[in-house]
This record gives structure tokens, C-alpha cells and sequence, in this order.
């Protein structure tokens, strides 16, 4: 008896309705179970121009400001949609430049040893806030522009 060949497994549903809400182009990786990104989104000037983080959280402490840290990576989809719609928005960019906050990257493919020196983690997206150097706030995901904005009132007003 021969078995017929088999189609490969789609994304799971959660995977699937996640994939359905992203705007940029994107692919289901069946082996990884990985939403792969079909294209780079840039950063804005304000953190493709900040200091790497380990420079930013040296920055800080000297300053006392708070360091806002984006975690993502080129391959994931949902970093690139975070990217396009949250980090890209200019009521997040505006906030993002409040002398209280210095808002910098990590490409953890690209830093791996810094996101797992002082973020303890290489997941993605994520976002995360720092005081002297220690976490004390992370915001998981991808998020919205208001969601992200909230995040950062509520650090702000912390």
C-alpha cells in the first residue's frame, strides 16, 4: 500500500489570522513555523541615527533619562510591520524625542550580544525601557501606534 504525498501543513490558525493582519509582504515558513518578511522596512532617522544601545545606556545614566529600547529583526514580519506603523509615526517619533527619553535599536541578528547582555533576551519585536541600565518595563510584540504611545505616557508619567 502506498501512501499518497502530503500537501505541506499551512500556518497554524492563530499563525494564519496573525499573517492576515500584516500589510507587508510576508511568508509562512512551515519549517520554522516562522512569519518571514519579504521586505525590510527603514527605521526613522531617530533611531537609525541613535547610538547603539550599550552607548545609549551609558548615555542615559550620565543623563538620567530613560532608554527606550526596539528589539526586532529584518526576517520577522511582525518587526516590520512594527516598524511601518508604530515606529514610523510621527506622534510616536515626537514622543520618542522627549528630552527625558533616549529611544534607540537593536537588529538582534545583526547585535545578538548586546540584546542578550542588557535587553537578557534576542526576542522579537519587542520593546523595553531602561534605567541605569536595568529593565524596568517591556512592552511584548508587535503594537499599534497608540498602544506604544500609551506605553510610553504611562513610563513618562511613572
Amino acid at each position: 500500500m502506498t501512501s499518497e504525498p502530503t500537501e505541506p501543513a499551512g500556518p497554524p490558525p492563530a499563525i494564519r489570522a496573525w499573517m492576515e493582519r500584516l500589510t507587508v509582504p510576508h511568508a509562512y515558513d512551515p519549517e520554522t513555523g516562522f512569519i518571514a518578511a519579504r521586505e525590510t522596512i527603514e527605521l526613522p532617522p531617530l533611531l537609525a541615527d541613535a547610538p547603539p544601545l550599550d552607548e545609549a545606556l551609558a548615555e542615559a545614566e550620565r543623563d538620567g533619562r530613560l532608554v527606550i529600547a526596539f528589539a526586532t529583526a529584518d526576517r520577522c514580519a511582525p518587526c516590520q510591520q512594527y516598524k511601518k506603523d508604530a515606529l514610523n509615526d510621527p506622534r510616536v517619533l515626537a514622543r520618542l524625542a522627549d528630552p527625558r527619553l533616549l529611544a534607540t535599536h537593536v537588529e538582534v541578528d545583526r547585535r545578538p550580544e548586546l540584546a542578550q547582555e542588557h535587553l537578557g533576551s534576542l526576542a522579537i519585536p519587542m520593546s523595553y525601557a531602561l534605567r541605569d541600565g536595568q529593565r524596568v518595563a517591556t512592552l511584548r510584540g508587535q503594537r499599534t501606534p497608540e498602544e506604544l504611545l500609551a506605553w510610553l505616557e504611562a513610563l513618562l508619567a511613572g
